[in-house]
């Protein structure tokens, strides 16, 4: 297999990338099935907004990928790519899915802001989809498989960034944001 190992590296920093750019901010805290006291806010606003970030800090925490760069074994190697992107995959579904249970908002700006982040985290999500398919297709890793593997990931980054982007100026109504102050995932 010529040029293995420079692809695999190429690889490696595009994952690390996609570890780099799950969201603009970490937030502490942890998920709330229950009623969040809303100390002046409105309950349901507030339980919204400790959601919004509890997905944000989901984002944060799953955003390392390891690959093992140490696989001397073609196959293993292709197979420990494939469970990578097949990681990648599930953390955009979890977050996708937890965006998507964020509406209908009690306010409808607030969904806007949840369409405006979901749309490029579903093209990138689609993006990691293709490189794995790419993988899991190939009859054994070669330069020409890594190198369509990297250009997928590559655009995937690019739009996570964009995601990243929107998620860094995109507005809350005014309510919601002075709730953050009173929502655990928000700390």
């Amino acid at each position: 297999m010529t040029g293995y190992k420079s692809p695999v590296k190429r690889w490696v920093v595009a994952v690390a990338l996609v570890g780099l750019t799950g969201c603009a901010v970490p937030v502490t805290g942890q998920p709330t099935a229950g009623p969040v006291s809303s100390g002046g806010a409105d309950a349901e606003v507030v339980r919204w907004v400790n959601n919004f970030c509890g997905v944000a800090k989901y984002m944060v925490a799953s955003g390392g990928v390891q690959f093992d760069q140490t696989q001397t074994d073609p196959a293993e190697a292709k197979k420990a790519i494939s469970d990578s992107l097949g990681r990648v995959v599930d953390v955009l579904d979890v977050v996708l899915h937890d965006l998507g249970e964020l509406t209908p908002a009690p306010n409808p700006a607030a969904d806007t802001a949840v369409e405006v982040i979901s749309e490029p985290l579903g093209r990138a999500r689609d993006k990691f989809v293709s490189a794995k398919a790419t993988v899991d297709d190939a009859p054994e890793m070669t330069t020409d498989i890594f190198s369509t593997v990297i250009q997928d990931m590559t655009e995937a980054v690019t739009v996570m960034n964009e995601a990243v982007e929107k998620m860094a100026v995109v507005s809350l109504p005014d309510d919601f944001r002075a709730a953050a102050g009173q929502a655990e995932n928000c700390a």
